[in-house]
């Protein structure tokens, strides 16, 4: 019986200096946030991400969707491009953001294949693709441009460790969850996800 106390409070004792070791990890990440926001500019109105629907085809496995998809820096330049195709009959993007200092950092997440049942009902979300890898490497983010410098680059990687962790939920008004809907897009027709002036999410067609 006390061997079994002592076991139980074994565990306990190292889930408890786990949990707390990661809360310490976040909260010093966390506040890093604040001088890594001051230190970088503003990012308005410039194109994040470019997309080019192949179309949907259907197969033994079901509908899918194909695409061409281009993570852009703030110079235009492309750092990723993606493509392949995804399950489902229309693509979506998920994107999370770093609030501080009164600017918004916006970070590709996930693209995924979605279902769409109805034109007012719920769609279905398929697994989709993990952004974080393709824009980050080495400790840096590279959707700022070339003419940035590697503090520039590690200050964004920092947002964007803190955006797209899980515990940023827990930082409540500090990073938010965004979706671009691309059901409306029609294949053959480059489309922009672009950050506005207002610091929104837009899609538009890039004729």
């Amino acid at each position: 019986m006390a061997r079994e106390r002592t076991a139980g409070y074994f565990i306990f004792n190292a889930v408890f200096a786990s949990l707390l070791a990661l809360f310490i990890v976040f909260a010093v990440r966390f506040a890093n946030c604040f001088g890594a926001a001051e230190r970088l500019p503003g990012i308005e109105r410039y194109e994040i991400m470019r997309i080019l629907l192949y179309g949907t085809s259907v197969g033994s496995d079901g509908e899918t969707v194909s695409a061409s998809v281009s993570i852009l820096d703030t110079s235009g330049n492309e750092c990723a491009r993606i493509e392949r195709s995804w399950r489902g009959s229309a693509l979506a993007v998920d994107f999370k953001s770093a609030e501080f200092s009164g600017k918004r950092f916006y970070f590709p997440c996930e693209l995924y294949g979605r279902e769409i049942v109805s034109a007012s009902s719920p769609f279905f979300r398929r697994h989709g693709t993990e952004l974080f890898r393709y824009y980050n490497e080495n400790t840096q983010c590279m959707l700022l441009g070339s003419a940035s410098t590697f503090e520039d680059r590690y200050d964004l990687y920092t947002l964007a460790r803190f955006a797209l962790t899980p515990f940023s939920v827990f930082a409540a008004g500090f990073s938010k969850s965004y979706s671009a809907d691309l059901a409306q897009c029609r294949a053959g027709v480059y489309y922009s996800i672009i950050v506005g002036t207002d610091g929104t999410l837009k899609i538009e067609a890039a004729y």
